[in-house]
């Protein structure tokens, strides 16, 4: 049954997996009646950004990891859009202590080149638990026109990275 006004919070199972798509990820997330599993684990050298540090990761042939590195209390926040004028790319924010401002968001859709809000699928990663601020964080999102049930919280990483690949793959 989908859930269609829900944001969808995946509980992984404390094992690893290879990378998996991240359109196939939330599409999954949004299925699943208590979505979780294998955390997807993405290796290799990369483009590390630190605190409050973004970078627009290019979806194409090009080899190229971009990931959120370090993370303790902050949170890796990626966007990508299914649409098909929007750019072929992701943008990867290492917000400090999870903080996404409306700025924030706004940046990254036009980095996207403007898509519909409504075509954005957001991937919401941290180390902690489930707290108020990333609540709040999560609701500046959905406030640009982002639907909830396209932001996927992953709480509780086992890893301190979290990033997306050239092929769309995230982990």
């Amino acid at each position: 049954m989908r859930k269609v006004n829900l944001m969808p919070i995946y509980n992984h199972n404390g094992t690893l997996c290879q990378a998996v798509n991240i359109a196939a990820f939330v599409a999954n997330a949004q299925n699943a009646a208590a979505p979780g599993g294998p955390l997807p684990l993405l290796n290799g050298p990369g483009i590390n950004l630190g605190v409050n540090e973004t970078a627009l990761a290019n979806i194409g042939p090009d080899p190229q990891i971009t990931r959120a590195f370090g993370l303790i209390t902050c949170a890796a926040v990626i966007y990508t859009s299914t649409h098909p004028l929007a750019v072929a790319g992701a943008w990867v924010h290492h917000a400090n202590a999870g903080h996404v401002s409306v700025i924030d968001v706004k940046t990254a859709i036009a980095a996207l080149g403007h898509p519909s809000p409504a075509s954005i699928l957001v991937i919401f990663a941290h180390p902690g638990a489930l707290d108020p601020g990333y609540a709040v964080s999560i609701a500046t999102i959905t406030g640009q026109g982002i639907p909830a049930n396209q932001v996927v919280q992953i709480p509780n990483l086992i890893v301190s990275q979290f990033g997306i690949n050239n092929l769309g793959w995230i982990g």
